[in-house]
Formats: structure tokens, sequence, C-alpha cells
């Protein structure tokens, strides 16, 4: 998939206009009023998120080592106090520990790099299949293994396909939280995810469909089907990766990881569907 910053990043702002007009319709709405009160804050969330992912990307070199080191900093941190319960000086070990072994990994080649992080994950994912329980496994597989290669990628080459893939993760979550609001009925992972519901999913995975194939072309050059097939994989791997965190702190009987912005919890709830999404591309780029 070839991509470019430049339309990517003219659509996630022109996305998000459109968001803001469709709120604010809503809004007027009797039928949809109060529904739609509920979701400006988080809409102002996400403008905020959306501006540093954007601008981290755009322009990249020593701004996007550095926003993917405090990332994967932050992210290490959360899942230690999470997972291993650890205490703050133990976390912030692991979360350096996970900045330099992520930093370290882009220094690589990046297809050698991909294959070995594929096969270390494949192993790990086996072993907890064989009932071992063990929380350093458990970060392994997500979200240390995933996060590193998604740092590999973005620094050599893959800004522009993590940026289209953070832009179908957010149009997915977008139009699943909105129709999960407006029309959310049957819970679908009433243990992982208590606020999911099948009406949700369905909801994001069509208007994802419908605007990867009328955006794809024009946008990131590929055609419709190609367009449709990174859209369902964006849908698979987002969930999974929602699921994934949410798995571990439901495990650790935690409700949130430790909070960085409002109406949302910490940086690896705001990220762990883009991560898994950006760490699937990468291994598509890679061995295709």
């Amino acid at each position: 998939m070839t991509a470019s910053l430049t339309p990517l990043a003219l659509t996630c702002a022109a996305l998000l206009a459109a968001g803001y007009g469709l709120i604010a319709a809503l809004s007027l709405a009797p039928a949809t009023r109060a529904q739609a009160r509920g979701l400006w804050p988080i809409l102002l969330t996400e403008t905020v998120i959306v501006g540093a992912v954007v601008t981290a990307l755009w322009l990249g070199g020593p701004v996007l080592r550095a926003a993917l080191a405090l990332m994967a900093l932050r992210v290490g941190y959360e899942a230690a106090r999470v997972i291993l319960r650890a205490r703050p000086e133990l976390a912030l070990t692991v979360g350096v520990a996970l900045m330099l072994a992520s930093q370290g990994a882009a220094t690589l080649p990046f297809v050698p790099t991909a294959a070995f992080a594929l096969l270390a994950w494949g192993a790990a994912l086996a072993i907890k299949l064989a009932k071992y329980r063990g929380p350093w496994l458990d970060m392994a597989v997500f979200p240390a293994l995933p996060l590193s290669l998604f740092v590999a990628f973005a620094l050599n080459g893959g800004a522009a396909t993590l940026l289209a893939a953070f832009l179908l993760v957010e149009i997915f979550d977008s139009f699943a939280l909105l129709g999960g609001k407006l029309f959310g009925r049957t819970p679908i992972f009433p243990r992982l995810s208590p606020r999911k519901t099948v009406e949700g999913l369905a909801t994001g995975t069509i208007m994802l469909m419908a605007l990867a194939a009328l955006l794809g072309p024009p946008i990131i050059n590929v055609p419709v089907s190609t367009g449709i097939a990174a859209a369902c994989l964006t849908g698979i791997l987002a969930v999974a990766g929602d699921l994934a965190a949410s798995r571990l702190k439901r495990s650790a009987s935690v409700k949130d990881y430790p909070a960085i912005l409002p109406h949302q919890g910490g940086l690896l709830d705001i990220t762990d569907a883009w991560i898994a999404t950006g760490a699937g591309f990468a291994l598509v780029t890679a061995l295709s």
C-alpha cells in the first residue's frame, strides 16, 4: 500500500470537521440530543489525540523518534503498573526497557526484524494457549512485541502507512461509538468490554468499509478491493487490540490504566487498537 502523508493528514482534518458537524446536527435533533451531548467531550479529546499523532508523523525525524520513545515509555509504565502490579519505580524501569528495546529494534533491518517479531509473538501466544500463566508473558504478547514492531516500522519509512492505519482505526472507533450510543442494545463482549455492542461494531464496520472503498483510490492509491480488505483487517485488529488491553485490566481487577487525558484511560487505552493495527500493517508490508 503506497500512501502520502499530505492527503492522509488533510483527510484526518476533514473527517474531524465532519464529526463536529454530525454531532452538532445530532445535538439539534430532539430524538438524539441527549445521546449527542455526551459525545462532545469525547470529540474534543479525540481532537487533541488526532492533532498529536498527525503532527508527530508529519514532522518525522527527531520529533517522531522522541514521540515514539515517550509513547513506549508511557505504555510500558502503564502496562507494568497494571499487569505486574509494580510499584512506580519498577514500572518506570519497565517503561525505559520497552523504550530502549523498541528504539533498538528500529536500528535493525526491518524485514528480518518483522519476521523475528512474528515468530516471537507466535511462540509467546502458543505458550499462553498451553495454559502457562505469567504476567511477563502477558506483557510480551501485548503490548511489548506489537509496540516494538510498530516503532521499528514507523522509523523505517512506515509513517504514512501508520497514519493510514490510525485514520482507519479512528473511523471505525468513531462510528462504532456513535452506532453504540444511538442503536446499541446487544453486548458482544459482556465480560471484557461491556460497552461494546453488536450494533455499534456493525455500524463501525459498515461505515469503515464504505469510506475505505470511497477514499482508498484517491487518498492512498489502492483499488477498491484493497481498501475494503484493509478495512476488514483494521476492524479485526482494532477489536483484538482493544480486547487484549481490556483483558489485562480485567485479569488484574483494575478498571483503567493510569489516566493521561480526560474521558480516556491511559495512553495504552488510547493507542491499543492503533498499536495492534499498525503492527498488523507492518507485518503485511514486510512479508508481502
